[in-house]
């Protein structure tokens, strides 16, 4: 049985960290930065920011490890020479986000939350029944 809670809250730990790397995806998708190698036209800068992604695997035990890694590549270009981070071709980065993408993450990773917790509660009740016997 504890090796259940223990895979449970695992699996609970991994959720809330695939939860947070989206939502954190999301809130930055729309970050110019200064194309890498280059320098604005007029001297301002905005750091890039990295995407996330989670790549989750199996433990010995029987749990789950959720591992954060950088989304490769991180940006892509456009153009938008109106932007004081444009390069002098006019050029910004943008986070290489998909949008629905991270909205599907975080539907998935509330889901998966959700039925871990339901395993932690079926556990513990059935540990009280138990030990009423």
């Amino acid at each position: 049985m504890f090796k259940a809670i223990q895979t449970s809250v695992s699996g609970l730990i991994a959720s809330s960290v695939r939860f947070n790397a989206a939502s954190s995806n999301i809130i930055n998708a729309q970050v110019k930065s200064t194309p890498k190698g280059s320098t604005s036209s007029s001297g301002a800068f905005n750091p890039a920011y990295n995407p996330q992604q989670v790549k989750q695997s199996t433990t010995a035990s029987g749990g789950v490890r959720a591992n954060v890694v950088q989304v490769s590549p991180s940006s892509l270009t456009l153009f938008d020479p109106t932007s004081p981070l444009a390069n002098a071709q006019g050029n910004v980065d943008i986070p290489n986000i998909s949008l629905p993408a991270e909205i599907s993450e975080l539907t998935r990773a509330s889901q998966s939350y959700k039925a871990n917790a339901t395993v932690l509660k079926n556990l513990d009740e059935t540990f009280k029944t138990l030990l009423k016997i």
